[in-house]
């Protein structure tokens, strides 16, 4: 098989970005006669640090996406792109899940979302500034990296590395790999438009993005890719049953529906990458490529009920209307109000006559008489940059000097809330301030082919150094979002009401330095017996040192069928913000004032109750299966196994009276007022074990080019040492959170002008905690979703198409919780990887100049 290189782009990976395995996304140019079509052999980056090969030729499974390909998704998002085409891979929703809702989590192999590395062009991205504390399921605790600045505009092709490749490129590989790569073409004159909305008639999208290439010397070239999108809203939800009590008393300041649960609006959604390279002379070529993104998030929180939320409306106490006394010495005789068998405050007589029309007497149903449901959200803002030099010496030896940094920062605000402890001169819209994670990176690699006698090709030896800087960061928020108001000792509560801001004593700036070589052999040890080993050693600052190893081997049986192969070892590197994630939040329990911590697992306090260094999670990989290739079709069967030792949890412990006096003797200030603390821990162990099958079959006729894909992932998770942290119910979560069997058939055919495609998409049973309450599992049945799209190519220019994602509208069952009150009017699972919002249609236009 002739082996084809990207120009100019498969040697703008560095060395150490390649696996020991080989990658593909399937074709030769052969012009299939008289269709019209032709396919494309893609030789993907990720792979192998020899001239690529196709993924039938790989020991290791990969898909590769192509551009043509994630044009006809529905949608420009990433995520919402590789969940439609990699079975394995799923996304949650997360309406309603604080800092969860501005960065989704994605899942690759049933992994949660930071043991999957993801680069560009070959290099690490990093991660988002983003910690999951409240999102469910096996993304809770982890950081992982925002893929949404990433706009498809701007790809080329994005490959899934499905295996274990913490041994070659470093930390969070265990997973897998996805790699973006960037596109290349200088002659590259495009715009796409896009307008959908949903079935519902609500959640409209519209988008413009474009591409543009130019030249630069004789043989670089430079792209800028851009995207502008806005989000609306959905609502899926229906009245809370208790908020419905209220309207039915009287009470006509309640909202319909008091909680909003669906997709969040996303406005100002701005993204730009750029990409270039060029000849500098001697063999050489300079490189840079980069970007910047930001969108604005506003979302929903839970409802506060007027006769129900402690400490805002509620004496905490004795459990009557909280009544403010605004008398400087206590004198204003404020009326006891009983809330028991209440059905509207407001038209009880006292609270007229003695709170509403008194100036000395205030409660927060003045200014909010039918409660109220904060607005949480913020801004995120994404960049990051990276240039580099790479070539061939004269001796043969091919090298890759670089630098990056990257950056991700999140401003949270909250709205339509309250400070309750600042009484009526709460401010209701607050700055809680910000997240950061900023890194940097320099890599120097190298590769040399060397002769041997005996075997089928050269051994390919190499090797590569790595620095790598990692820095969370913590910027307080406004003083109103966290500092008491002057009211707490009457028992309103301390804090913006639903997410309280950081405060100067958790603020701060964390670091973290690591240290990485490589060594990488790879040879045919005949013409149809491959072997490739990798080894990779990392010193960290903070835990210490790292040491993981991967044989992988392809042995082809016939022409048309192989064997393939793989174990290794992994890590993932507890991240600089689990480790050093400080948040406060204040509350009244039992009639006292509560002080409860997020503090770093070195935190004396967190000492006391066990806290130690965080170290990492280590894994240990298996992976085999056959590539069969019969002409008609191309069928490739891997089974997978991932064992993970030693998993991050986010645990609580409370403190006693005892443990205070302990710990104010040992010198510790800050437990005077600490009651709960909360913290990471490395504490549960799963495996977790499944099958991918990808078949491809093209078929063509007199009525055009068609052809059949097929996708399927079983995987199954284990907790096999829970630890303390992780409940019975928590592991049954972390079991089935994920559907166990995902599918998708997708049939494409076209003629002349002509282009339709329709996708099936099938997700298993799944199971989650509603509100990450263990006494609530919401189980969710069985779905298919279709997906459809016709298109046509007008003339050499444009391109119009009209398509449906999940075409009969089609949702998940409602769960048994949603008619009670107190169950806000959540009636469908949140977080099913099918999702809530029904049928989208939409129409494009693509414009190629």
């Amino acid at each position: 098989m002739k082996c084809v290189k990207f120009p100019m782009l498969l040697t703008s990976v560095p060395i150490w970005a390649f696996a020991a395995a080989y990658t593909h996304a399937e074709t030769t140019e052969n012009n299939l006669a008289d269709s019209g079509q032709t396919t494309i052999e893609e030789i993907a980056v990720v792979g192998s640090r020899r001239d690529g090969r196709s993924v039938l030729d790989a020991p290791v499974p990969v898909d590769v996406i192509g551009d043509s390909e994630m044009k006809s998704q529905g949608s420009s998002d990433m995520l919402d792109v590789l969940t439609n085409v990699v079975p394995s891979y799923n996304v949650s929703r997360e309406p309603i899940s604080d800092a969860g809702t501005l960065v989704r989590p994605a899942n690759l192999r049933g992994m949660p979302a930071d043991n999957t590395l993801v680069l560009v062009n070959g290099k690490r991205r990093h991660r988002g500034a983003v910690i999951g504390e409240f999102v469910a399921g096996v993304n809770k605790g982890a950081q992982g990296v925002d893929i949404s600045p990433l706009p498809g505009i701007a790809m080329k092709q994005v490959e899934v590395l499905r295996d274990g490749a913490a041994a070659q490129y470093g930390s969070d590989a265990i997973a897998g790999v996805l790699n973006f790569v960037l596109a290349d073409d200088p002659e590259a004159r495009q715009i796409q438009v896009r307008s959908g909305q949903y079935f519902e008639g609500d959640g409209a999208i519209s988008e413009i993005s474009g591409l543009f290439g130019t030249h630069l010397g004789q043989d670089g070239f430079a792209t800028l890719a851009f995207e502008i999108k806005d989000t609306e809203a959905t609502s899926r939800g229906i009245q809370d049953p208790g908020a419905q009590a209220l309207v039915d008393a009287g009470n006509t300041s309640v909202p319909d529906p008091v909680v909003i649960w669906g997709t969040p609006e996303i406005t100002n959604d701005y993204k730009i990458f750029l990409n270039s390279a060029m000849e500098v002379g001697n063999g050489s070529e300079v490189y840079a490529f980069g970007n910047f993104a930001t969108r604005d998030t506003d979302g929903s929180f839970f409802y506060r009920h007027p006769h129900g939320r402690t400490g805002v409306f509620k004496n905490p106490d004795d459990g009557n209307l909280l009544v403010a006394d605004l008398t400087p010495d206590g004198s204003g005789d404020c009326p006891t109000i009983s809330l028991t068998g209440v059905d509207n405050v407001l038209n009880d007589p006292v609270y007229q006559d003695q709170v509403a029309n008194n100036p000395n007497c205030f409660a927060f149903n003045e200014l909010y008489p039918g409660g109220f449901t904060p607005r949480f959200g913020g801004t995120v803002t994404d960049s990051s940059f990276a240039a580099g030099i790479r070539g061939e010496w004269s001796n043969g030896m091919t090298y890759d000097f670089s630098a990056s940094a990257g950056r991700s920062e999140l401003d949270y605000t909250i709205y339509n809330s309250v400070n309750a402890s600042y009484g009526p001169n709460s401010p209701s819209s607050f700055d809680l301030g910000s997240q950061i994670q900023f890194e940097r990176m320099a890599n120097a690699d190298f590769s040399y082919p060397v002769a041997i006698s005996g075997l089928a090709s050269d051994l390919n030896v190499a090797f590569g150094f790595q620095y790598h800087k990692e820095q969370f960061e913590i910027i307080a928020g406004q003083t109103e979002s966290f500092a008491p108001g002057g009211f707490e000792d009457q028992g309103f509560s301390i804090g913006s009401n639903g997410f309280q801001g950081f405060s100067d004593d958790v603020a701060g700036t964390f670091n973290r330095d690591s240290y990485a070589g490589y060594l990488d052999l790879e040879a045919d040890i005949t013409d149809s017996f491959l072997v490739s080993g990798a080894m990779r050693f990392e010193e960290f600052d903070d835990f210490g040192s790292t040491f993981d190893g991967k044989l992988a081997a392809r042995l082809d049986l016939t022409d048309w069928m192989s064997l393939r192969a793989a174990a290794s070892t992994g890590f993932k590197a507890p991240t600089v913000g689990q480790s050093s994630l400080r948040r406060a939040s204040t509350s009244f329990e039992d009639g006292q004032l509560i002080e409860a911590l997020v503090v770093p697992p070195t935190n004396a306090v967190a000492q006391f109750k066990g806290g130690e260094q965080l170290q990492p999670e280590e894994s240990t990989s298996l992976s085999i299966g056959t590539v069969i290739s019969a002409g008609f079709v191309d069928l490739t069967i891997d089974y997978f196994k991932i064992n993970v030792d030693d998993r991050i949890a986010l645990t609580e412990a409370g403190i006693t009276e005892d443990d205070r006096a302990e710990l104010l003797a040992m010198g510790n200030a800050e437990a005077q007022t600490i009651s709960q603390i909360q913290f990471f821990v490395n504490d549960f162990d799963t495996e977790t074990q499944g099958v991918d099958i990808v078949a491809s079959a093209p078929f063509e006729s007199s009525a055009g080019f068609t052809d059949f894909t097929l996708a399927y992932n079983w995987t199954d998770t284990k907790v096999v040492n829970r630890g303390q942290t992780v409940s019975e119910a928590r592991a049954e979560e972390l079991e089935d959170f994920l559907p166990e069997h995902r599918a998708t058939f997708t049939v494409n055919h076209s003629i002349g002008m002509w282009n339709a495609m329709v996708r099936t998409n099938y997700y298993g049973e799944t199971l989650e905690l509603l509100f990450n309450d263990p006494t609530l599992p919401v189980k969710t049945g069985s779905i298919v979703l279709v997906d459809a799209e016709v298109s046509a190519q007008l003339n050499d220019t444009f391109q119009v198409g009209i398509g449906a994602k999940n075409l009969f509208d089609t949702y998940p069952d409602k769960h048994e919780y949603g008619d009670q009150p107190g169950f806000l009017g959540a009636v469908y699972p949140l977080n099913s990887p099918a999702g809530l919002n029904g049928g989208f249609y939409y129409v494009s236009l693509d414009a190629q100049f």
